[in-house]
């Protein structure tokens, strides 16, 4: 039987990496799944758009549109509009997303947040539930960020029951526009992706590219292309 990524391993990974390559961070709203340690400045927005290919399903497309506001106080809102299938039943939802820094210095960050899901078919498609998540984010040096905390949701958002698990991420800038990622959510459910890529950021503009490895279901694996648009 296939097992998920152990949590230990891949933070142990992600420390290794982060003492060997030198650089400078990129703000920007999420990793590539996870949400990152960045919060949005009041009256700033960032909009995104999101497609995902599966290497199990080559004749479908996933897309997402997401957009972000900044409210103030280290706070910032926003929704995700997703479960549009370019060639298949699509599931259309809304996810409403907050997200709250309590502690922000050059060197340490905490960061927890909140989900809310609807679909946009009431009943017929399922019914509306939640995720929250906390985690802590360390610098040891310009351009090198360490992700790492929990998450638990309710019946319907990662799985048929209530879960919980872990999360990390890692970020590291390798060039003045160019920036190495990696995101990990536990557990063999709608979340439990561990995603590696890059991101390039043209003036207002971040183009991510990455692959998805799905927790113990390889079918399930694809590749991930996100456009973003800062404002």
């Amino acid at each position: 039987m296939r097992r998920s990524v152990g949590f230990g391993a891949v933070a142990a990974c992600i420390a290794a990496v982060g003492w060997f390559l030198p650089c400078e961070g990129r703000a920007q709203q999420t990793l590539f799944n996870v949400p990152s340690a960045d919060v949005l400045e009041a009256g700033k927005s960032y909009f995104e758009e999101d497609n995902l290919w599966r290497s199990g399903r080559p004749k479908e497309s996933y897309f997402t549109l997401r957009g972000v506001i900044g409210v103030g106080d280290r706070v910032e809102a926003g929704v995700n509009l997703g479960g549009f299938v370019a060639s298949g039943r699509s599931v259309p939802t809304a996810t409403v997303a907050v997200k709250w820094q309590p502690l922000h210095t050059s060197v340490w960050a905490v960061t927890v947040g909140a989900h809310g899901l609807f679909f946009f078919r009431g009943d017929a498609d399922g019914s509306p539930s939640g995720h929250l998540y906390a985690h802590a984010a360390w610098t040891p040096r310009d351009g090198t960020r360490i992700t790492a905390g929990g998450w638990t949701s309710t019946s319907g958002y990662a799985d048929v029951r209530p879960t919980h698990g872990e999360l990390a991420g890692f970020e590291q800038r390798i060039a003045p526009s160019l920036t190495f990622q990696t995101d990990w959510y536990s557990g063999r459910n709608a979340l439990g992706y561990l995603t590696s890529g890059f991101a390039l950021t043209l003036g207002r503009w971040v183009v991510y590219g990455g692959w998805s490895l799905k927790n113990g279901e390889p079918h399930e694996n694809g590749g991930l292309v996100e456009v973003g648009l800062n404002l």
